[in-house]
């Protein structure tokens, strides 16, 4: 299964550099400085085929915490570079794609599809056992 939090990490990280942007995929430390990235995997939907197939539909949140000047207008600049970096990353395309500012922080959600199929479980075959030989002309 494709790691999808890494691919948004790595997508991230081609315009937003670790030296000025933390980016955070578990929680976000006390204390953290601004700006920076945290990234939440909302809930996943998996609907099974009978094929054996399993499509892993994965939500998105990615916010970002802009610093202290003009906070309205960092997050609108950042969710437009957002909108056509995170359109795809290295294995997927997101869809879905929409953002809100709410309390100063930039939330951009994204979906991103995937086919799992179910590799089922080896059962190991019994032991057969064989006696190989040639019968001689009297048949004995």
């Amino acid at each position: 299964m494709i790691n999808v939090v890494q691919e948004i990490v790595d997508k991230l990280r081609t315009v937003y550099p670790s030296a000025q942007y933390d980016i955070y995929t578990e929680r976000i430390e006390q204390g953290f400085s601004a700006p920076c990235f945290s990234i939440r995997q909302l809930r996943a939907d998996v609907t099974p085929y009978p094929s054996g197939l399993h499509e892993i539909v994965q939500h998105m949140d990615v916010r970002f915490f802009p610093s202290d000047g003009r906070p309205q207008e960092q997050c609108r600049e950042v969710a437009q570079t957002l909108t056509l970096l995170l359109r795809r990353t290295e294995s997927l395309r997101g869809s879905n794609l929409s953002w809100e500012i709410t309390d100063e922080v930039l939330h951009f959600f994204a979906d991103y599809r995937q086919f799992v199929r179910e590799v089922p479980e080896d059962i190991p075959m019994e032991n057969l056992q064989t006696t190989v030989g040639t019968e001689n002309e009297n048949g004995s």
